[in-house]
């Protein structure tokens, strides 16, 4: 018996860009693919953009999903606390608090974790149950890094407006442990959608572009869980481009050109995949024709005379 064949991976994409640059936008074209979208909008105006993005390209709703985590909003007694706070201690003493202000309320973060556990759909109330048992007839994307690093530190912290060294790093900490777990397991197209941050480069000293999260440690290891890492912009004439070449940016392509100058479509990326699956199958097909199996002999069987008067390898 041979072991199964690993699952081809769908590609995963993170598109980085600032507001207004067709990054969410963008996703409609899976959907103009063929492809299902499921999208988590950690936006406030996430949603709004997926529509108009349906409507702009004549796309089918039932081909769109989506589940709305937004940061909690702190609400007056919070806000309450956090100015009295504020005005009463110092920054020493903010830094040291044992527990976030109102972060008892802060419960986006669980339902970000679940939402990809079990992905129910907004739109419809359906439940599409885990998005790491899709295949690429679906994608699944995260709209924004943004939000969910917002989600991440609230977790951490709740309203405490000058989080120790050590939060942030527990913040960090949960962002690139879901990374790693949705970069293994996801098996279907994924896409996360970043805003732009200058960081120094720890080695060279000069500031590159880079996505925009929590702490500079965090930002450079994002790329890494992606096989595209693509620049999202709006050119003089209106039009939205891609780029997985830059100057300020270390980007990434496999299966999109090296250029500045790509129409935001995420057809390509999907046709790179289905050859590459075409050329997995083949492969498969002629190995199994291939394959001659010889009984294996039993260690107490003894050889018959005939086979002991044969030359070795006959």
């Amino acid at each position: 018996m041979f072991p199964p064949r690993p699952v081809l991976q769908a590609p995963h994409s993170l598109v980085m860009g600032p507001a207004g640059s067709g990054k969410t936008s963008s996703l409609a074209t899976y959907a103009k693919a063929g492809i299902e979208l499921f999208v988590i909008v950690t936006e406030p105006t996430g949603v709004d953009s997926l529509y108009d993005s349906w409507e702009r390209l004549s796309l089918d709703l039932k081909l769109l999903h989506y589940s709305v985590v937004p940061p909690t909003s702190p609400g007056w007694k919070a806000l309450l606390e956090m100015v009295a706070k504020s005005n009463l201690m110092s920054y020493k003493d903010l830094s040291e608090l044992k527990s976030g202000i109102g972060k008892e309320q802060m419960k986006q973060y669980d339902k970000l974790v679940r939402s990809i556990a079990n992905f129910v759909d907004d739109r419809t109330g359906n439940s599409f149950g885990d998005v790491t048992s899709w295949g690429s007839g679906r994608a699944f994307a995260i709209d924004s890094l943004s939000g969910w690093s917002h989600i991440a530190l609230q977790n951490t912290v709740g309203f405490k407006p000058s989080p120790h060294q050590g939060e942030w790093g527990i913040a960090m900490g949960n962002i690139h442990s879901l990374l790693l777990t949705l970069s293994s397991d996801i098996k279907c197209y994924f896409t996360l959608t970043a805003h732009l941050e200058k960081e120094p480069d720890e080695i060279t000293g000069m500031a590159r572009v880079t996505v925009s999260t929590l702490g500079k440690k965090l930002a450079p290891k994002v790329p890494y869980f992606f096989s595209e890492v693509i620049r999202a912009r709006k050119d003089g004439e209106g039009k939205f481009r891609w780029a997985t070449i830059d100057s300020d940016s270390d980007l990434k392509n496999r299966a999109l050109p090296a250029s500045r100058e790509i129409a935001q479509d995420f057809a390509p990326i999907i046709a790179a995949h289905q050859r590459r699956l075409s050329a997995s199958q083949a492969s498969s097909s002629a190995a199994a024709g291939s394959q001659t199996i010889v009984p294996l002999r039993s260690l107490d069987q003894q050889p018959t005379d005939k086979e002991k008067d044969k030359p070795n390898g006959v």
